[in-house]
């Protein structure tokens, strides 16, 4: 598979669609609805005004929407535990591709495509052995054709490094199994890393570890000069004070720290943040990113050049959060099926381009298309 994986890096990217022409989603997310039938799930799509494009059933939660290059379709990787990923058409909603995870796996909740579209990159729990895994499928039929080792236990969000050729993995260091969907086996001992892989031979280059061993290393944002964003939840005593906003910086002389490095922030904003970091953003050239908080209620700017925290805004249950490099904005959405629009520049709050689809509670994870 070394040649196929090499593939995938020298191909040139897909003719990309307009901006929102013809009613396009220009963002899509994982949502919940309560129905006479109980809670249905859904893959939805909406404009950058907020009007919904799509609506599509899925057979249950889903955690991320993974956006293929050409923007045609998109990869709906599940809550984990779930083994079934969906494939949508993003014009249209419709549902194209089911696959459904090997009999001793399961989905971590997220994906990422290659350069060129033809392959998918998912983190998947090899419970029998208690590893994390990458698998690397087929695009358009999600077949398997390749796999190999996350680096660490409990892999969730993955992310591709500028060289487009390593890909940076957020293990959580959290040992889980089907049997058991929600409970966490490991917290005494558990070991969390980011992990950088070389995709074209499965080899691992490179694992950081931060600041505390129960800090989960959970979601991950890149810049384009290949800094590492990492946003962790705590898993140790609510009273302890832990950082849960880290970077990894570029290499230096070819050499990568070895641990992540912690954004500051004061003592009284880092106890508000309630130990947990849901989703984070980054605006790529200027170094700004948003860091969500939904158990304190509070979306977060840093500023990744400074290494620090910078201000936050209150946003009951907000979670999902995207950068919109046309509008300069953060786009945040929450629980309450609100979405809202922050200046990347000042942080400032677009009152009046907050949406709401007031039926819905919006998942995770919010991606723009």
């Amino acid at each position: 598979m070394a040649t196929s994986r090499r593939g995938v890096l020298t191909a040139g990217v897909a003719a990309m669609l307009p901006r929102g022409a013809g009613g396009l989603a220009v963002f899509v997310s994982a949502a919940s609805a309560r129905g006479s039938s109980g809670r249905q799930h859904y893959a939805v799509g909406f404009d950058g005004a907020g009007k919904e494009s799509f609506r599509v059933p899925l057979p249950a939660r889903a955690h991320q929407i993974a956006v293929a290059p050409n923007r045609a379709s998109a990869f709906v990787a599940p809550r984990r535990p779930g083994t079934r990923a969906t494939i949508i058409n993003l014009a249209t909603g419709a549902p194209r591709t089911f696959c459904d995870a090997a009999a001793d796996r399961h989905f971590y909740g997220h994906a990422i495509h290659s350069a060129n579209g033809q392959y998918l990159f998912a983190t998947e729990n090899d419970y029998r052995r208690g590893r994390g895994v990458v698998s690397v499928r087929d695009a358009k039929t999600l077949r398997v054709v390749a796999e190999f080792d996350s680096g660490g236990v409990g892999p969730h969000q993955l992310a591709w490094l500028p060289d487009q050729a390593t890909i940076a993995v957020a293990n959580g260091g959290i040992l889980t199994h089907p049997s058991q969907p929600r409970k966490k086996l490991n917290l005494p001992t558990m070991r969390p890393n980011l992990a950088l892989i070389d995709v074209a031979s499965g080899r691992l280059l490179h694992r950081a570890v931060g600041s505390h061993h129960q800090a989960s290393i959970r979601h991950i944002a890149v810049t384009d000069d290949g800094l590492v964003l990492a946003g962790m939840q705590y898993e140790g005593p609510p009273a302890d004070d832990v950082p849960l906003v880290a970077a990894l910086k570029p290499a230096c002389a070819g050499r990568w720290s070895e641990r992540l490095e912690p954004l500051a922030i004061p003592l009284v904003a880092q106890r508000g943040l309630r130990q947990y970091v849901g989703s984070v953003a980054v605006d790529a050239t200027t170094g700004r990113a948003v860091a969500t908080c939904p158990r304190a209620g509070l979306a977060t700017l840093w500023d990744l050049r400074a290494g620090r925290f910078l201000a936050q805004h209150r946003f009951r249950d907000c979670c999902g959060v995207a950068f919109d490099a046309a509008a300069r904005e953060f786009v945040v959405s929450n629980g309450g099926g609100k979405i809202m629009r922050f200046a990347a520049a000042t942080f400032e709050p677009r009152h009046e381009k907050t949406a709401h689809q007031r039926d819905l509670q919006w998942d995770n994870h919010l991606t723009a298309v």
